[in-house]
Parts: C-alpha cells; sequence; structure tokens
C-alpha cells in the first residue's frame, strides 16, 4: 500500500481509519447532498465513520437520519463580489474570490471555523466537493480527496492559474492576490505555504465523477473523467409516443418563453416548475399538460418523454445522456452554459436556447425537434456507449482511500 504523503498528521490523528470528513460548502443543494449520502452509505458499509458537513443540512436531512449518518452544518461564508450583477468569473480562480479569497479577514474566519470543527472530529481522511476553503484549512494536515463534477474540480495549468471559463475575459480578481491571502492566512497560522491556487485544491488525488463527453475541463485534463458514481442503468427506451418533460426554474426568462410555447403549441408532457407564477397551473391545465407538485423520479419522468428541457445543471445532463433522450438546454448561469456548450459539442440530440432566442423560433422549432426520431436514435446510442463503459468514481476512490 502506498504511503500516505502527510504521515505525520495521520499519525497525531485521533480516530485514525475511522471517521472520515465529507463535506461541501458551495452550491445549489439537492446534487451536492445526494452524492454525498450515496458516498456515506457505502464508506459506512467499508467500516468508516462518516460525517457529512453541509452547506444546507436541511437538504435530505431526513434520508441522513434513516441512514444514522452524522450531518453537520458547514461554516458559512459571505459572497465577497461588490460590483454590479451579474457575476461571471473568468476562471475558476474567481469562484475561489467570490466564496472568501478575495477578502482575508473573511477567508481567515471561515478557516477558523473550519478549523474548530476538524479539531473536534479529527477526520482520518476528508472528502471535499466543491469546498475551496475547506481544502485550504486542510492544506497539508489532513489527507484531502476533492471530488466534483468537473467545473466544481479544475485541473491546474503551466504557470499556476486554471483554464478560462468559455471565453476569455478578465478576471474579477487578481489570482496572484488571491493566493496572497491564502498565503498570509496560512503564515498568520505557521502552516505551510500554497505554492498555487490549484495547489490548494488539488490534495492527495481527485475524482471528477462524471461521463468525459460532459467534463467542461477535459481537453486540459492529463487523465479523463473517472465517470459517474456507479455504471449508468441502460438507456431507456423510446417512449410511445413524442413527448416532452421539463424541470425549470420560472424566475428564468427563457424558462418562461419555452412555457408559454409549450402551451402555445398544444405540444404533449408534464413539467415541474419552481417560482410558478399566478395562473400558470390553469393555463397548464387547460393545454393538457401534467404539472408536478413535487419533482417526480427523473427516470420514471424520462421513461414517458423524448425530449428532457431543464437548465444544463451536470446531473440532470448527466440523467440525460445516460437515458437516451433528446434535450433542450435553457443555462441560468455560467457554470450551466459551460455545461451546455460541451454538450453541444460531445452529445448528441443536444441543443441550447439562449437569451437570444425568440418566442417565433421556440414555436417553429419545438414541435420539429420532438418529432425527429433519427435524432432519438443517435441519442440512444451515445447512452448506449455511456452504459457499457466499466469505469466508475467509486472504483476511482479506491485508491486514494487506501493511502489513508
Amino acid at each position: 500500500m502506498p504511503s500516505s504523503p502527510y504521515p505525520e498528521a495521520i499519525a497525531d490523528t485521533p480516530g485514525r481509519g475511522r471517521t472520515i470528513l465529507l463535506a461541501w460548502e458551495m452550491g445549489e443543494g439537492f446534487a451536492h447532498a445526494a452524492r454525498l449520502l450515496w458516498i456515506a452509505r457505502r464508506l459506512t458499509r467499508a467500516g468508516w465513520h462518516p460525517v457529512v458537513a453541509a452547506r444546507d443540512p436541511t437538504t435530505l436531512r431526513e434520508a441522513y437520519a434513516a441512514e444514522g449518518i452524522a450531518l453537520v452544518a458547514a461554516p458559512p461564508h459571505e459572497p465577497c463580489f461588490t460590483g454590479k450583477p451579474p457575476f461571471r468569473a473568468a476562471s475558476y480562480a474567481d469562484v475561489m474570490g467570490v466564496c472568501g479569497y478575495a477578502d482575508r479577514d473573511r477567508l481567515a474566519g471561515v478557516v477558523a471555523a473550519w478549523d474548530a470543527m476538524l479539531a473536534r472530529l479529527a477526520p482520518a481522511a476528508i472528502i471535499a466537493d466543491y469546498s475551496p476553503i475547506l481544502s485550504l484549512a486542510a492544506f497539508r494536515r489532513f489527507p484531502l480527496i476533492p471530488i466534483g463534477d468537473g467545473f466544481v474540480l479544475p485541473p491546474g495549468v503551466p504557470g499556476g492559474g486554471f483554464p478560462p471559463l468559455g471565453r476569455r475575459q478578465p478576471d474579477v480578481w487578481p489570482p496572484a492576490a488571491l493566493l496572497e491571502n491564502a498565503r498570509a492566512v496560512q503564515a498568520a497560522l505557521g502552516r505551510p505555504l500554497p505554492d498555487s491556487l490549484p495547489d490548494i485544491l488539488h490534495g492527495i488525488g481527485g475524482v471528477v465523477s462524471i461521463p468525459p463527453e460532459l467534463d467542461i475541463y477535459a481537453d486540459w485534463r492529463p487523465l479523463p473523467a473517472a465517470g459517474p458514481w456507479e455504471r449508468p442503468e441502460a438507456p431507456l427506451p423510446p417512449p410511445d409516443a413524442p413527448r416532452f418533460f421539463g424541470y425549470l426554474r420560472m424566475s428564468h426568462p427563457q424558462a418562461r418563453l419555452t412555457v408559454k410555447t409549450l402551451i402555445d403549441t398544444g405540444l404533449p408532457g408534464e413539467l415541474f416548475l419552481r417560482d410558478i407564477q399566478p395562473g400558470m397551473a390553469e393555463a397548464l391545465a387547460e393545454a393538457g399538460i401534467r404539472l408536478h407538485a413535487t419533482p417526480p423520479p427523473i427516470r420514471v419522468a424520462l421513461a414517458r418523454a423524448s425530449l428532457f428541457i431543464h437548465h444544463g445543471g451536470i446531473g440532470s445532463l448527466t440523467d440525460g445522456a445516460t437515458a437516451g433522450r433528446l434535450q433542450l438546454l435553457l443555462p441560468r448561469h455560467r457554470e450551466q452554459t459551460c455545461n451546455a456548450r460541451r454538450a453541444l459539442e460531445t452529445l448528441p440530440g443536444c441543443f441550447m436556447a439562449g437569451s437570444g432566442i425568440s418566442g417565433e423560433t421556440l414555436r417553429a422549432e419545438l414541435p420539429k425537434l420532438l418529432a425527429n426520431r433519427q435524432l432519438l436514435d443517435r441519442a440512444q446510442a451515445a447512452a448506449a456507449r455511456l452504459a457499457a463503459r466499466p469505469g466508475t468514481a467509486w472504483a476511482a476512490l479506491q485508491p486514494l482511500l487506501a493511502r489513508v
């Protein structure tokens, strides 16, 4: 078994080989909470004692309790961005900046809160999902295994930076200033100093838990993404007739335009909508569109649909790709836009409705897309290729755990 790169830290850690901290401190909750719950279940079976530090401990709280998995709140942080909205990160360095690295005192405060938790739990290792400040608190003190779905686990590039997020643009904060803040926090605590921002994140090795086709950093990685946490099920057979399923936020202009178009064209399908507006439920019912009060199980919903309409979150994109469905993407923010552009390049049957699309275009193109059986067959073939791959993120995690 390979030796750990931090033998002194492990030797001094009570509970060695048992307690393992799983954490997420950034990002919308359900996907992160579900992913860490899945991992914690399997770690428990393998003899570990997982403790999950969640940005939002209310997400899936009952499911964690049912499994007997300890759940605590991750130390909160306040966004550092004070410019004119919207915030648009040039690279992952700006993501680190907005969560705390742009403000030295604020960064020191969150690191201190993580320090208190680490001192109390004394974990043998840390599995960190989208947790850039925890990564600094643990830097060269605890074996850190970063995991994530591509965007949250960027590779480094020569010179100590990160790849650009989409088209190149000016940095919100100079990466060198963010690194200097991190080094100052570490120096004040008498701890090792990182040489670069990627140095903080990468720990003893990471696990990118998506198919390579959906990895926005695929062209920069030395090794391809590991794939989903478990092998995908076989593609769903096509439904008896063309139908859609949509999972959308009605606070988004393109979502409102798309739902109006679905109503106007009378296309058959189902929706789950957040931020629904007054009168929308009645209009959908009159158009014969089923509105779900709660999110249905995704494969159950997709079994009845040939087209999946969503915002381009990586979980939804993976679900649509492995089910073998056409996908219409309405990205709401930078990460989803990057995901969508990658999907357009690598997955057949993916389309994006950007901010410039008109209702007239949607009314003309949506019925044709829904009825395109040739494209659906290509999406089915791509899903079959994904299901045939043997590699999984869980398998990629095992040699890293063995180092602990």
